[in-house]
């Protein structure tokens, strides 16, 4: 940014002066309005903030808009579906980036796609990164729900086999052709047959620390962790088991418009500007799809942790549906929802309701 200082000790000569410093002044005017701008954004971005979830929920079309994108020659691993989808603005690169999750038969895999700035025109693949798994059999070959807090992207990995075991991956995506993996925050569970998966997750910025919740099989079951308040690309901040909400145990005499809790494809979580936490969730039921709000307190007794607090109905064009990706998108103090068809085609489908 230009200071007043700098601008008065330019060296012009002096009958152009006047001309240049007014050129110059209006240009460091646009220039701090334009950080600004980018500055807010980014806070929005990486704080995962939203004045009022309720609000900007309410506020959600039940329609979106179809946009799509190639895949080009790039040649992908058989099997599995679309699973989870994220999207943000890149100002260093002038361009919008969706990223896909997607399981196979042998391995798990993101899709990194690249939209023109003003969503104009069709997308590319740019990038397809495969996740590493624990190394041992069955491996973790499902990558499920995802979200994105800035350039940090959370994943969870499962075993759709024997379903024992998962992993919560962190990666830094600042540089979606290259995805660094923060090896130290790996949360890795096992457990009894579908109780330990990890089929969606979701991630928030308290104001100490961070919550992450990760939804079991079917979502019957989400497991909170909580970071130790150190940042998170530090080699000693960890995550730590806060507690666990049960489908089955929860107290729902309170829950609008009804008491179901759905198998969610995906879970995101969304602070307000008081640090209160919701979730939202998308899932498919009897080919209905439908997106729902609730609030989350983990300082509550279990059974209260989460509460409803509305649903809506969403009409998907495309083939697209919550059965394959689903995801929440922040922006300009609004909330996105998206959604995609079930694979990766030569020309494939996504939905934009914003």
């Amino acid at each position: 940014m230009t200071s007043s200082r700098s601008i008065v000790e330019f060296p012009v000569p002096r009958v152009a002066r006047p001309f240049v410093l007014s050129a110059l002044f209006v240009a460091g005017i646009c220039a701090m309005a334009a950080s600004l701008l980018v500055g807010q954004e980014a806070r929005q971005i990486d704080d995962g903030k939203i004045a009022n979830v309720v609000s900007a929920f309410e506020r959600i079309p039940a329609e979106g808009k179809l946009f799509s994108f190639e895949r080009g020659a790039i040649d992908l691993p058989r099997g599995g579906h679309l699973q989870g989808i994220q999207m943000r603005f890149d100002a260093a690169g002038n361009r919008h980036l969706a990223f896909l999750s997607h399981d196979s038969a042998t391995v798990a895999y993101l899709a990194i796609v690249e939209f023109p700035a003003d969503l104009a025109r069709e997308g590319r693949i740019v990038h397809v990164h495969t996740f590493k798994g624990d190394g041992r059999s069955p491996p973790l070959k499902h990558a499920g729900g995802i979200q994105l807090l800035g350039d940090l992207l959370v994943v969870g990995l499962e075993d759709n086999q024997q379903k024992t075991r998962s992993e919560i991956q962190f990666w830094n995506v600042g540089n979606p052709e290259k995805p660094v993996k923060l090896e130290h925050l790996t949360i890795r569970r096992a457990g009894a047959p579908e109780d330990k998966t990890a089929g969606a997750v979701g991630i928030a910025k308290r104001e100490k620390d961070y919550l992450v919740a990760v939804a079991n099989w079917d979502s019957r079951a989400i497991d909170f962790y909580t970071s130790n308040g150190k940042p998170l690309d530090e080699e000693n901040c960890r995550f730590e088991l806060r507690v666990r909400w049960r489908d089955d145990l929860a107290e729902k005499a309170d829950w609008r418009p009804d008491e179901l809790f759905g198998e969610y494809q995906a879970i995101n979580l969304v602070t307000d500007a008081e640090a209160n936490v919701s979730l939202v969730g998308t899932h498919t039921a009897r080919e209905r799809d439908f997106t729902d709000l609730f609030a989350i307190d983990v300082g509550r007794e279990p059974t209260r942790i989460v509460r409803k607090l509305a649903s809506k109905q969403m009409g998907l064009d495309g083939g697209n549906h919550f059965r394959y990706a689903g995801g929440v998108w922040m922006q300009n103090d609004g909330l996105a929802i998206l959604s995609s068809q079930r694979n990766v085609d030569p020309q494939t489908r996504i939905n934009v309701a914003r």
